[in-house]
């Protein structure tokens, strides 16, 4: 058997707990020596957030904690690695961008690594992966690591608390794990076993999403839990982790992200977040598949949601030619996972699904 041919199957984090109280476990995985050499990476918003329920082990004053700010970049990476010389394990605290950081620095410094996700925007805490990106936060490329994480700890009360647009955005991230999954498996006459279960699985996550969605957002709206927002917690971290984790390269990254991945070099788009943009560039996949009437179901479904549905949503206008060259540009960049869909995307097709999209009624 060629390597082509078969895959890593990675589902995931060796452990997951999402309870009131589930960073209390991570005594109960390390002994004591190593819990006094830690290097903690986080936000500054993030371990604020996170602080009340941290164990009394984040203050061991033979640690190392470093606040996070930027993207996970080289510099960033490589400073923090310097710094974490000697430490025995290293925990993340925080969203996508600190938690892929953390991922990279445990990497390189060869230790384990525990992510204490402190939003529900991405599966950053669960999957084996972290996204690079420049210092000027252009997206570059993406890193997969031999382990994932020993340990994610998912305290709810800390997720309720964080602004409504983060757990939009995780929904919109994890939506596009069907619509991609679905166009790299499509190519197949002849899919693993384990693909065959990331795709289903991502159907069935898509549907979790769209159902008990609405509500979990009312839910940090009111800021009381309930069933909905726990279960869309557990999709958008553990299920969309899990997809790529059984699938690889069968069912990561096709259109959508390469959409986002060309947003990225508009700065009016930076103050955006990851899903949010990720959501319109499931619009402009299905666009681009000519799959008309999913484009307007779902078209309707990120309306309710409140996710983004047009470019003037992400302060971008489709007459400023420069800004829209440079996005489509980089969004057709050889080797980016748009080229993944059937036929030849050149700029002249993208710009007709992204006219599409603008047309929508509504």
């Amino acid at each position: 058997m060629n390597q082509q041919d078969w895959i890593r199957v990675q589902p995931g984090a060796a452990n997951y707990f999402s309870y009131d109280g589930a960073l209390e476990q991570i005594e109960q995985f390390y002994p004591a020596t190593t819990l006094s050499r830690v290097l903690w990476i986080g936000g500054r918003r993030a371990l604020a957030a996170a602080r009340p329920y941290l164990p009394s082990l984040y203050d061991d004053p033979r640690s190392i904690r470093v606040t996070f700010a930027g993207h996970c970049s080289e510099s960033i990476v490589a400073g923090y690695v310097r710094e974490g010389q000697g430490t025995d394990l290293v925990i993340g605290v925080g969203g996508g961008s600190a938690l892929d950081t953390a991922k990279a620095v445990a990497h390189r410094l060869a230790k384990p690594f525990v992510a204490i996700p402190t939003i529900a925007a991405t599966c950053a805490a669960w999957t084996p992966l972290s996204v690079w990106y420049d210092d000027a936060g252009r997206a570059l490329r993406f890193e997969l690591f031999p382990l994932a994480s020993q340990l994610v700890l998912v305290e709810p009360s800390v997720l309720l608390a964080a602004p409504a647009d983060y757990l939009r955005a995780g929904i919109g991230d994890t939506l596009a794990k069907w619509y991609e999954a679905r166009v790299l498996c499509e190519r197949e006459s002849d899919l693993p076993l384990t693909a065959q279960l990331g795709l289903a699985v991502s159907r069935q996550i898509h549907d979790v999403l769209l159902a008990e969605g609405p509500a979990a957002l009312e839910a940090v709206a009111r800021g009381e839990s309930n069933a909905s927002f726990l279960t869309v917690v557990d999709a958008v971290i553990a299920g969309g982790g899990l997809v790529g984790g059984l699938g690889e390269r069968y069912t990561r990254l096709a259109a959508a992200h390469s959409i986002h991945n060309g947003l990225t070099v508009l700065p009016a788009t930076e103050k955006f977040l990851h899903g949010a943009k990720v959501a319109y560039g499931i619009l402009v996949q299905l666009a681009l598949e000519g799959r008309e009437e999913e484009l307007k179901r779902l078209d309707a479904s990120l309306e309710c949601l409140g996710l983004p549905r047009r470019l003037a949503d992400l302060d971008v206008d489709l007459r400023q030619t420069d800004a829209i060259d440079a996005f489509i540009a980089h969004t057709l960049r050889p080797g980016e996972s748009i080229h993944f869909l059937a036929g030849t995307v050149d700029a002249d097709r993208l710009r007709r699904a992204l006219r599409c999209v603008e047309g929508l009624s509504g």
